[in-house]
């Protein structure tokens, strides 16, 4: 049996930020990730477009970089084409998860990955928390296990319900460098829109590594029939067709994320990070981010309840601390969703006012009245 201060599940962005800030700290931090960690991570389903302002924040290397892209070119299926400018990255979300991991080993975390998680109780004012290899006890858990996280299952925490969910569909195409710059371009990448005939609450995506297409697509669970064939009316379109000819199917991986948050993020010690709180954009989609923040503020609100004696706030002051940060903001945007999906005509308002406003500020300001 071992002895933690904190124990982390799961080693994901938000996971592995919450390890090292806590080990920065001085508290003693274990990792515990269900998947084999190589010297390449492990697959994870995803886009891996992100802003340039996580690469600059993370001084993440850019020989890591698959692409550097300035413009998004968001299609609606009718034809119309808008475009919204921006510096970001595409990259594998492998290489980039790994990276924030060896940042929190730095930092002192212990790490055991290929260690899924058992059990976990807790008793008196520890958890007693088990895996394939390990015994381990935690006086505080970081639940960032994904959206379908065996640490809240475990503790009877209630599931999403199907309507915060969106079923995601990612297949990686193998082709070449010049291939991929003359179909798609060579700083962009690609949305796919449309509520009629494609998909009612979603989007579709093609984003451009070096060699790759990751091809994605992502619609509410509750308005998927068959994601199959839906995804197939993707595949069908005449610009992938065009830009998938000659490409070679890798991976093909379905994947579940949150579109709406908790009402609940901490009970009895336990903080819910990232996807397991449904700290995700339910617009964009955006994830990483926000995983990051509340992993941060998890771990230093820890810090100040117990260096003032207000142990017995630390919910309280870990859900004002999300608040005032993004959560806020989240949930008025998971508010205009369907506002936004309500037709083609309120999607593309939205689309038109995308390419220059920031969505938090469309929704904030309600501009799209």
């Amino acid at each position: 049996m071992q002895d933690f201060d904190i124990a982390v599940i799961g080693a994901g962005p938000g996971g592995s930020i919450a390890a090292k800030v806590a080990a920065d700290k001085g508290y003693s931090t274990v990792i515990l990730e269900k998947e084999n960690l190589s010297q390449n991570g492990r697959y994870k389903a995803c886009g891996g477009a992100v802003a340039w302002e996580l690469i600059e924040k993370l001084h993440y290397p850019e020989d890591q970089i698959d692409r550097i892209i300035e413009n998004l070119i968001l299609h609606h299926i009718d034809g119309s084409i808008f475009t919204k400018k921006g510096k970001g990255a595409v990259l594998w979300r492998n290489k980039l998860d790994f990276f924030i991991t060896k940042m929190a080993l730095a930092s002192g975390s212990a790490l055991f990955s290929n260690e899924p998680l058992q059990f976990i109780q807790k008793v008196d004012n520890h958890y007693i928390i088990r895996t394939p290899h390990q015994h381990i006890v935690a006086k505080y858990v970081i639940a960032a296990d994904g959206v379908t996280s065996s640490t809240l299952h475990f503790l009877d925490w209630p599931n999403f319900s199907p309507n915060d969910l969106v079923l995601t569909i990612t297949q990686e195409m193998e082709s070449t460098p010049q291939k991929i710059e003359s179909s798609l371009g060579k700083e962009e990448v690609h949305l796919f829109f449309g509520i009629q005939n494609f998909i009612p609450l979603g989007y579709a995506w093609l984003f451009p590594k070096n060699k790759v297409i990751t091809v994605g697509w992502g619609n509410n669970l509750t308005k998927i029939k068959n994601s199959r064939k839906e995804f197939q009316k993707f595949i069908n379109l005449p610009f992938t067709k065009q830009a998938l000819s000659s490409t070679k199917k890798i991976r093909f991986t379905p994947h579940l994320i949150p579109v709406g948050t908790r009402s609940s993020v901490y009970r009895d010690s336990v903080f819910a990070v990232g996807d397991v709180a449904g700290f995700v954009d339910p617009i964009s989609g955006k994830g990483i981010p926000y995983a990051m923040m509340s992993a941060e503020i998890a771990i230093k609100t820890i810090h100040y309840c117990e260096k003032k004696g207000k142990e017995e706030k630390m919910g309280d002051i870990y859900q004002n601390r999300l608040n005032g940060a993004f959560l806020t903001v989240l949930r008025k945007k998971r508010e205009f969703r369907a506002k936004i999906f309500q037709s083609d005509e309120s999607l593309k308002n939205f689309l038109t006012l995308w390419q220059k406003h920031r969505s938090s500020k469309i929704i904030m300001q309600n501009l799209l009245s």
